[in-house]
């Protein structure tokens, strides 16, 4: 894992964290931001089998997308 976070690191692809004066809702964006450049975003497809697995009803493909990082189909 640590060579996970150094190659990112020299490549320098991570977006940069929130500065010390930001919100705590842009540095919660900041970290996701990097979460998703590191690791990827879960797909419509991902989300939809956690909706239907704890039988909350789906709000729609849009309102996942305006709520959540949402990455490509698999």
């Amino acid at each position: 894992m640590v060579t996970d976070v150094t190659r990112h690191q020299v490549q320098g692809v991570l977006p940069a964290l929130a500065g010390p004066d930001a919100s705590a809702d842009e540095r919660g964006r900041a970290i996701v931001a990097r979460m998703v450049a590191r690791h990827g975003a879960p797909s419509i497809e991902d989300y939809r089998r956690v909706y239907a697995s704890c039988g909350v009803p789906w709000p729609g493909d849009e309102e996942i997308r305006r709520r959540h990082p949402v990455g490509p189909a698999a």
